[in-house]
């Protein structure tokens, strides 16, 4: 665990973090938040309504069970950068098809263990929510401090435009058809529509800008 890579994460008020990368490898900026679940990681990960983020998992283990494609939420991770105090080296569980450092390998996350994710949130929770950078390349504190007070704040910013549909799709309800709904994706969740489906909607997701 010791001969990993080494990680920064800095705060745009000067607070700093240092742990050990555990999945890409570069530089990542996003405002930074958390999230109290104690599963659901990959649900996580694949929520648009974390886009232009990076969050830290305030459960201390994350990664026990792997990664299924089962459990996405949308078509991707849009989470900025990932945040845990310790990554689990295991998946074990049946349902698992890839570890979740793989997954996040694959998808060019960037993510850090080993950090005292406690002071983290209490940080955050009494500050507030602020923008922030993490990197394995850069492990210059002053320098990555500088970096995350000009990268873009979530203030006024668009995202609904990153994280819709390319293409319009069909849901088909599940059991008799009573309705019919038109969802335009702003970034739903496809759990969402599944409990629609079970209520037997059709759904058809349409682009934000339709």
């Amino acid at each position: 665990m010791n001969s990993r890579k080494p990680a920064l994460l800095a705060l745009e008020d000067g607070r700093t973090f240092r742990g050990r990368s555990w999945a890409a490898d570069g530089e990542t900026f996003g405002e930074m938040v958390f999230n109290t679940s104690m599963t659901g990681y990959q649900e996580v990960l694949t929520d648009p309504s974390y886009a232009g983020q990076i969050v830290c998992m305030t459960y201390p283990l994350i990664g026990n069970y792997g990664v299924t494609a089962e459990d996405e939420e949308s078509s991707r991770p849009w989470v900025e950068g990932f945040v845990v105090r310790e990554a689990s080296r295991v998946a074990s569980n049946w349902r698992a098809q890839e570890t979740l450092d793989a997954y996040l390998k694959r998808w060019n996350i960037v993510a850090i263990e080993g950090i005292d994710t406690r002071a983290l949130v209490r940080h955050i929770r009494d500050k507030g929510a602020m923008r922030a950078c993490l990197s394995t390349v850069d492990l210059d504190e002053a320098s990555l401090v500088n970096k995350a007070r000009l990268s873009p704040s979530m203030e006024n910013r668009e995202l609904a435009s990153v994280v819709t549909t390319k293409s319009n799709y069909e849901v088909v309800a599940e059991g008799a058809e009573r309705f019919h709904v038109v969802c335009y994706d702003f970034g739903v969740k496809r759990n969402s529509l599944r409990e629609l489906a079970n209520l037997g909607c059709r759904i058809t997701v349409v682009h934000s800008t339709t």
